[in-house]
C-alpha cells in the first residue's frame, strides 16, 4: 500500500513538526531533570535554637577505653592472625630479600635459588611456635577443668541448674 504522505504532503509536514516538537519537549524535560539533580542541598538555617545534630559532641576516648566503646578503635595486636591465647596461624615478619634475614643468613643464594638453610630455620621456628601453642592450650584446658568450666555439662549445671540428666537421677526411679 502506498504511504499517506504521497497523497497528502501537508499531513506529512505536520507529522514531522509534531515529532520534532515532542522530541524538543522530551529533551528539555531531560535537561531540567538532570540540572535539578545537581543542585546542592538547601543550607541548614542558623537560628537561636540549635538542633540535636549541632549539639552532638565527639565522645572523649581515654587510654583505658574498653574495646569497641563509642569513639575507640577496634583493638589490635602486633600479629593480627594470633588470638589472645597466642594460638593462631604463623605469620612471618616482612623481610627484604637483600642482605641477611632474621635468621642470620641470606634468603636467596647467589644463583637465585632459595637458601635451604633459610627454609630449615623457618621450619624450625614454625615447629617451636606450634609446640608453644600446644603447651599454652594444654595449660588453658587444665586450668578450665580445675575450675569446672571446660565441659558443657559444667556450664549447664552452673547456668541452668541440675536438669536431671546424670546417672543417679535415672537410677533413682523418679
Amino acid at each position: 500500500p502506498p504511504s499517506p504522505c504521497s497523497f497528502i504532503p501537508s499531513l506529512c509536514r505536520s507529522q514531522n513538526n509534531l515529532g520534532r516538537s515532542m522530541m524538543r519537549s522530551l529533551l528539555l524535560a531531560t535537561c531540567l531533570a538532570a540540572a535539578s539533580a545537581f543542585v546542592p542541598p538547601s543550607a541548614v538555617p542558623v537560628g537561636g535554637a540549635q538542633s540535636a545534630v549541632t549539639m552532638q559532641q565527639r565522645p572523649k576516648v581515654t587510654q583505658k577505653a574498653k574495646p569497641l566503646s563509642p569513639g575507640s578503635n577496634y583493638p589490635s595486636t602486633k600479629n593480627i592472625q594470633k588470638q589472645a591465647s597466642g594460638f593462631g596461624s604463623f605469620l612471618q615478619r616482612f623481610q627484604k630479600t637483600e642482605g641477611k634475614s632474621k635468621y642470620g643468613m641470606p634468603i636467596f643464594l647467589p644463583n637465585g635459588n632459595i637458601n635451604p638453610k633459610y627454609l630449615a630455620a623457618e621450619r624450625a621456628e614454625m615447629a617451636a611456635n606450634q609446640k608453644l601453642n600446644m603447651k599454652a592450650e594444654a595449660a588453658k584446658t587444665k586450668k578450665m577443668k580445675a575450675k569446672g568450666t571446660f565441659f558443657l555439662d559444667d556450664y549447664i549445671r552452673k547456668k541452668v541448674g541440675n536438669v536431671g540428666s546424670n546417672k543417679e537421677y535415672y537410677q533413682s526411679g523418679r
